[in-house]
């Protein structure tokens, strides 16, 4: 008898265990399968939408995995499709360049070489340069700038989204009566904005650079618009946003398409 009350107080206590871990179980799978509710796959994606109705939650939460590379579309030139290209390289072989960037070194050299390969290609037919950048580094856009009047072929400005600081001086770059803006682009210019750490000499010197190339850009603003620097300087002291139609106005495009 002995024994057997001993077995019972064992076992007892392992059955009710067993018990309890099979409720949590069940509990966490009844969790999971109500998450899963919420839980949508895009077609023809491997990403999740999560549509979650608590208050808490200000929007859908998308989650995409990292290694999923994003990929040009491709696009046979042949009839064949053996021969092909990526849609950038595609467009560039007609002419076309996008900046749909910000503007920094890297940028600036492809685009100058870009420009100087369509040149040597045809230096007569008009080069595209549509843009859609809320600007970059002065440096970089001068050198694009001063690419642009060395080279034979005009060069067509189009912007489209928003041309924003810088930009918006490549924008006005383009040649007289070839610069043009979409309807709903935003349009903005400023002077440049920077900063400085360092020794008071350092800042002083900074200061000094950063004036000379706010006077640089307002003297290419002047020459591209028809604009007095005095009016540039006024119209550049702060942001300075509008849309196509004022842009047309101060001489910034030539028309809206």
């Amino acid at each position: 008898m002995a024994a057997q009350q001993l077995g019972r107080s064992v076992l007892i206590p392992l059955l009710d265990s067993r018990q309890q871990a099979l409720n949590q179980r069940q509990t966490a799978q009844h969790r999971c399968s109500c998450s899963n509710r919420h839980l949508q796959a895009l077609p023809q994606s491997r990403s999740f939408v999560q549509t979650s109705k608590h208050v808490d939650r200000l929007g859908p939460v998308y989650a995409r995995r990292p290694r999923d590379p994003i990929v040009a579309p491709f696009i046979p030139l042949g009839q064949d499709g053996k021969e092909g290209t990526d849609m950038f390289g595609y467009l560039l072989r007609n002419r076309i360049i996008f900046v749909g960037n910000r503007i920094g070194d890297e940028m600036s050299t492809q685009i100058v070489a870009s420009l100087l390969a369509l040149e040597a290609l045809d230096d007569k037919e008009d080069i595209k340069l549509y843009i859609n950048s809320g600007g970059g580094t002065p440096y970089a856009v001068i050198s694009i700038l001063d690419t642009i009047e060395a080279i034979k072929p005009d060069v067509s400005t189009i912007a489209f989204g928003q041309a924003a600081s810088t930009a918006t001086l490549l924008l006005a770059a383009g040649a007289k009566g070839k610069r043009f803006a979409m309807p709903n682009t935003r349009i903005m210019m400023h002077q440049p904005v920077g900063g400085a750490m360092g020794s008071a000499d350092e800042v002083n010197i900074t200061t000094s650079e950063l004036n000379r190339t706010m006077k640089v850009i307002h003297r290419f603003y002047s020459k591209f618009t028809g604009m007095d620097i005095e009016t540039v300087e006024m119209e550049t002291d702060r942001d300075n946003y509008m849309n196509p139609e004022k842009a047309k106005e101060m001489g910034l495009i030539d028309g809206v398409i």
